[in-house]
């Protein structure tokens, strides 16, 4: 390879690291010196390239994304879909599942998957884009994801959904009942939407709650305000609640880095100063008497752990299945003091 291909390609790729994405060489001359360059590159899926180092440095998401701003530039036309299209609206995807990019194309096209990319086929006029990434709707990617990841995956799915969309969990329910029925997966995605919650705050809780689900233990209450006992007037939230017959809580918390590294769950805190007030809260919260069962996300994806872990702390066995979503959702939940007795409240809104 002659020194002018070489400043030329090292060029080129400098100009994608700026972008955020892989390069997809302009020609055959191109790919083969990209190729020659050897072990300095990756080649994630076929003719698109990244340096290795910062390939290293990039999670799954992020590696998505690059991916799909070069098979962007080369192919303008394609929309991607499912787990691809999930990371470029903000969905949290379990990394596990980003295997390919996917991309969606008529039925009919030609053309098939290919190293690292998988095609899906059918027609759906509604798109989307997002930073010059053409994507399937928001709506049509949550149904492709409830229907085709665990129960567990798609619930994490769902609840940034509504979140995002200030939607409630009936009218998914609504949505993938009419708009999808009687398609592959329609089922799965029912039985899912119908446990959607917008308060989760991370795809970890969203998981932790339907492996709950699964092992039978009543629907806890989501991030509910609890009034210091130590310093009245002053408010904490916790992750998981159960209030039992007798007045007694559970306090369910998930520990996860993105407490200390997410900004929008920090409030301008430092990590440390994250830990801290941690510590107080719960603290303070044992002024209360409760019992608080905290465990971690690998613990939340295994059912057995889980199940050991919950029954030891009282968490209780649901009686009948949830009811049916209803048209509203919940914006604030409370656990308060009504003549001597705990009570829930909540606030809801007409979605």
């Amino acid at each position: 390879m002659t020194r002018t291909l070489e400043t030329q390609l090292n060029e080129s790729l400098d100009e994608a690291e700026a972008l955020q994405s892989g390069y997809a060489p302009q020609g055959r001359r191109e790919l083969r010196g990209l190729r020659r360059l050897g072990l300095t590159l990756v080649e994630p899926i076929h003719g698109t390239f990244v340096r290795r180092r910062i390939w290293k440095g990039l999670n799954p998401a992020e590696r998505s994304l690059w991916l799909m701003r070069a098979v962007t530039k080369k192919h303008p036309r394609w929309r991607f879909c499912g787990a691809s299209a999930a990371v470029a609206f903000g969905l949290p995807v379990t990394w596990g599942l980003l295997t390919h990019v996917f991309v969606a194309t008529p039925p009919g096209t030609k053309g098939r998957s290919a190293s690292g990319v998988s095609r899906h086929h059918f027609n759906d006029a509604e798109e989307a884009q997002v930073d010059g990434l053409r994507l399937t709707s928001l709506w049509r990617t949550v149904f492709d994801c409830l229907a085709e990841f665990p129960g567990p995956d798609g619930l994490a799915i769902a609840d940034r959904a509504l979140q995002m969309s200030r939607s409630s969990a009936r009218s998914l329910v609504e949505y993938v009942r009419t708009v999808h029925r009687g398609r592959r997966g329609s089922r799965r995605a029912l039985a899912v939407a119908a446990l959607a919650d917008g308060r989760a705050e991370s795809g970890g809780e969203s998981i932790a709650r339907h492996v709950m689900h699964e092992l039978g233990f009543a629907t806890p209450e989501l991030q509910v305000w609890i009034e210091d006992p130590v310093e009245p007037g002053k408010w904490f939230r916790v992750d998981f609640l159960w209030l039992l017959p007798d007045g007694s809580i559970v306090i369910g918390e998930l520990d996860g880095r993105q407490k200390s590294t997410r900004p929008e769950l920090m409030g301008g805190r430092d990590a440390v100063r994250v830990l801290q007030d941690e510590r107080l809260r719960e603290s303070h919260l044992t002024a209360l008497r409760p019992a608080i069962v905290r465990f971690d996300y690998q613990t939340a994806r295994d059912p057995k752990r889980l199940e050991t872990l919950l029954e030891s702390f009282g968490v209780p066995r649901r009686r009948h299945d949830p009811a049916p979503p209803l048209e509203t959702f919940v914006t604030r939940a409370e656990l308060m003091n009504v003549d001597g007795w705990r009570v829930l409240v909540t606030d809801e809104l007409l979605a």
